[in-house]
């Protein structure tokens, strides 16, 4: 295992301790993001447990680069309360589990032999944001399902930078028309203004059907 954190103590704790299960052996401890990278090429563990923050990499930068350099090692990160929204970010990059602090080298044993079977633990504030991404996401899906064919051409001329007048010119319809279309992908999506149906569009990587 690797361990990537700034916190010294939490380095000299959970040294303390890697001999707790025969299982878990701590290879190696870096003190940033990128000195993490570096130990793990070198490693190559099959777990990273990786304090956040970090002084150098954002959650996410360091997760990905990891993934690039080692897709097999499953990264575990652990964070103060607050950070949820980082860490749904970081698990959406390729993190495979997220806890909240306070957690004891104890417990992160416990956590890193989860991953190793297959497990991906998550302290219940980050798994209760992931489904309210998750349900909001569903939402927007179905809403822009529910988009004519007509009016998912309107948000992606939208999105591909048109003016409403070179939207009704490019399909062969009036002004009025178009903005009677944006005005029903707006309430169907749930949006008020044109950039933020352009983000919703862009969000859910809705085709140009034009």
């Amino acid at each position: 295992m690797l361990l990537v954190t700034q916190d010294r103590d939490a380095r000299e704790r959970f040294a303390s301790v890697d001999c707790v299960d025969v299982q878990v052996m701590l290879a190696d401890c870096a003190a940033s993001g990128r000195e993490g990278l570096t130990r793990l090429a070198a490693w190559r563990p099959n777990v990273a447990l990786v304090g956040l923050p970090l002084p150098d990499l954002s959650g996410v930068e360091f997760v990905r680069a990891a993934k690039r350099a080692l897709a097999s090692c499953q990264i575990l990160l652990l964070a103060a309360a607050g950070a949820e929204d980082a860490l749904i970010a970081a698990i959406e990059a390729g993190a495979a589990g997220c806890v909240l602090e306070p957690c004891d080298a104890n417990e992160l044993v416990g956590h890193a032999l989860k991953l190793r079977a297959g497990g991906s633990p998550l302290s219940p504030l980050v798994a209760r944001r992931l489904v309210e991404r998750l349900h909001g996401r569903t939402l927007a899906r179905a809403a822009a399902a529910a988009l004519t064919a007509r009016e998912s051409d309107v948000v992606c001329l939208l999105a591909s930078g048109l003016s409403y007048s070179q939207i009704g010119d490019k399909l062969g319809v009036s002004l009025n028309t178009v903005g009677s279309h944006i005005k029903n992908a707006y309430r169907k999506l749930d949006v008020h203004s044109a950039t933020a149906a352009v983000m919703r569009a862009v969000e859910l990587q809705m085709p140009g059907k034009a």
